[in-house]
């Protein structure tokens, strides 16, 4: 969501967010987050987990993809003919991302998943997440996506999202 926020507020572009962790304009990927983690279990003890490596990449000064990446992807000089100061959109991203850290350590996760679902593109589309498809309705108070397929709703807590068409019902 920070990034997200912060390329909104930087560049001017209305960035949404693609479950589990890209950020799109007009469709296309102008940003991505990695996360990377292990859990340490040990017999019948609960997983233990050990510290996140987190990765942000932004597209900001691209003008052009190669073909097969010119209608997946987008910078944001492609978007509003301008760059953007890196170290400004970075003191904004940062600051995004400690208010929104704070607001979770002190309310947990349900303002975070509120504003998730107002910036989402995924919910409302049909979309196939590691050969489980069916429609995206909603995030659950952990933050796994929710699939309704035949009337039955599922829950995805891992994998990647691909859209279907990309129409929203």
């Amino acid at each position: 969501m920070a990034v997200a926020e912060a390329l909104a507020e930087v560049a001017r572009v209305d960035a949404r967010l693609k479950w589990p962790n890209d950020v799109l304009v007009a469709d296309r990927k102008v940003a991505g987050i990695l996360l990377e983690s292990r859990s340490a279990a040990t017999g019948s003890e609960p997983a233990e987990l050990v510290p996140t490596i987190v990765g942000i990449g932004v597209n900001v000064t691209q003008s052009r993809f190669d073909p097969e990446l010119a209608g997946l992807a987008t910078s944001v000089v492609l978007e509003n003919g301008r760059s953007v100061p890196r170290d400004e959109l970075l003191d904004v991203l940062l600051d995004h991302f400690d208010r929104w850290r704070a607001r979770l350590e002190k309310e947990g996760f349900a303002p975070v998943r509120e504003r998730w679902l107002v910036l989402a593109d995924t919910i409302g589309r049909e979309v196939r997440v590691d050969g489980q498809m069916g429609l995206a309705v909603g995030l659950d108070e952990d933050g796994a996506l929710l699939l309704r397929d035949a009337g039955r709703t599922h829950r995805v807590v891992a994998g990647t999202a691909t859209s279907r068409g990309g129409d929203r019902d």
